[in-house]
């Protein structure tokens, strides 16, 4: 009998674990998600914009995803993942989270505008939708992981 109390009472923990890690990860793919609603939505405007004005697509990308990468570190890091690890680790794998996310949108705009011919303000529309749900996952668990400070396990 006290095996099977033993056994209630764990499937009842992990029950209660799982339930409460999925009440973050929504909160943070919401916050995650009013970020990215934030600096994309007035990044794809500088982008029509700036693009408006003869600057090429590929290169109006490049500089307004470095400027948004800067600006969108610190909204992530604190509000989104509330991350209280080393700061420089952090800021590192974030580069490389980022530098890869680039070379995801950049490889989107070269297929589909210069080898298919697809207007690039739709393309963009859509790429960074894809750039967005490719750095929640690797912002969540590379980058910003969640530390539980008792027993070392990364969740």
């Amino acid at each position: 009998m006290e095996r099977l109390d033993l056994a209630s009472r764990f499937t009842l923990r992990l029950q209660q674990q799982k339930s409460a890690v999925g009440r973050q990860s929504v909160g943070q793919l919401l916050r995650y998600g009013l970020v990215g609603v934030i600096t994309n939505f007035l990044g794809y405007i500088l982008y029509l914009s700036i693009t408006f004005f003869g600057v090429g697509p590929k290169t109006t990308m490049t500089v307004l995803y470095f400027i948004g990468t800067s600006i969108s570190f610190v909204g992530n890091r604190k509000w989104v993942f509330s991350h209280q690890g080393n700061v420089f680790d952090a800021g590192l794998r974030y580069v490389a989270a980022y530098a890869t996310g680039y070379l995801l949108n950049y490889s989107i705009l070269f297929v589909f505008v210069d080898l298919y011919g697809y207007p690039h303000a739709y393309v963009q529309a859509v790429s960074i939708a894809v750039v967005a749900a490719y750095l929640f996952a690797v912002l969540k668990f590379l980058v910003f992981p969640h530390v539980r400070a008792h027993d070392g396990i990364v969740g």
